[in-house]
């Protein structure tokens, strides 16, 4: 009776008391499936279209970079543009008719688009300074991109779709990429190459102001995206001995982990599909880039999001 008496309260003991936060359950995540790998060829920065179907991608299998798409497994890989030229860093448009991308066919890197098969491309740009990963907002009106127009360090920039009215939002001692906006149009989220030598995921209002980094360690981070409802953003970092996927809310709090890479492999340059269910980002190797996808429970996604 006594012993039973102990272990009863021993148990009672060890359950949460009143206040006492609960530790986030980790994502319901299946296991990485490779839908492309090719030894000793990079396959990199997948995007997703918004019905699933397809993902976009750069590609070296050639030599210099160039653009492809391919079904959702892998299946049918199409090249969409040729030539001496590298391009690369290619976004879908939010209606999937266009794609804005990176070339260096003028001479230097510029922001161009073209048309969903390769059709009709044109340089946005036009600068003689590194213009450099777009991404298209969310209503499709805007390209966000990073210039070294001002100075030497990448800033972050819009223009209009047909490449007008470009403009500076942030200006910052820091090297700022990979700027995207939130699906609400509310914040941006990117990644600051710190001038104090660390790789952190910033937010900041929509126009450039307010700036939260919700990352603040000393852990290398990048590549962050918003999840379709703008309640989690997903990113890389390496805190372990590889980079893998995280997710956080936008607030930087309940960080859970999301992929778990082989020693020697590293998960990187995440996106998630418009139904919030998919994954798709590059495991590399080397010189091997191929790309992943991981499923994730869409409750998991919808839980409401932090407050602040």
């Amino acid at each position: 009776m006594i012993v039973a008496l102990v272990v009863t309260l021993a148990a009672l003991a060890a359950l949460p008391g009143p206040g006492t936060p609960t530790p986030p359950a980790p994502p319901a995540v299946s296991g990485p499936r490779a839908v492309l790998r090719q030894d000793g060829v990079k396959n990199a920065y997948p995007r997703w279209s918004r019905d699933g179907t397809r993902i976009l991608f750069q590609s070296n299998r050639y030599g210099a970079w160039q653009i492809f798409v391919m079904g959702s497994d892998g299946s049918h890989a199409t090249q969409l543009t040729r030539g001496a030229a590298n391009n690369s860093l290619p976004d879908w448009s939010p209606d999937n008719r266009s794609i804005v991308f990176v070339s260096d066919r003028d001479g230097n890197e510029e922001i161009y688009v073209m048309a969903a098969d390769g059709g009709g491309a044109r340089n946005l740009s036009r600068d003689p300074g590194q213009d450099i990963h777009p991404y298209w907002s969310p209503d499709g009106a805007t390209i966000l991109f990073n210039s070294t127009r001002a100075g030497g360090l990448l800033q972050i920039y819009q223009m209009n779709r047909d490449g007008t009215g470009a403009r500076r939002l942030v200006t910052s001692g820091d090297d700022d990429t990979c700027a995207r906006v939130a699906p609400d149009g509310s914040r941006i989220v990117y990644l600051a190459n710190l001038a104090a030598g660390r790789d952190d995921v910033m937010v900041r209002r929509r126009d450039g102001s307010g700036p939260v980094n919700v990352t603040d360690d000393a852990a290398p981070d990048g590549w962050p995206t918003w999840t379709p409802d703008g309640g989690h953003i997903v990113f890389a970092s390496r805190r372990g001995p590889a980079f893998a996927l995280f997710a956080m809310r936008p607030d930087g709090s309940e960080v859970r982990r999301l992929t778990s890479p082989p020693e020697g492999y590293a998960d990187v340059r995440p996106g998630v599909s418009a139904d919030g269910g998919r994954i798709v980002f590059n495991r590399e190797r080397g010189d091997t880039i191929d790309i992943y996808v991981v499923d994730v429970a869409p409750d998991w996604w919808r839980a409401p999001p932090a407050k602040g």
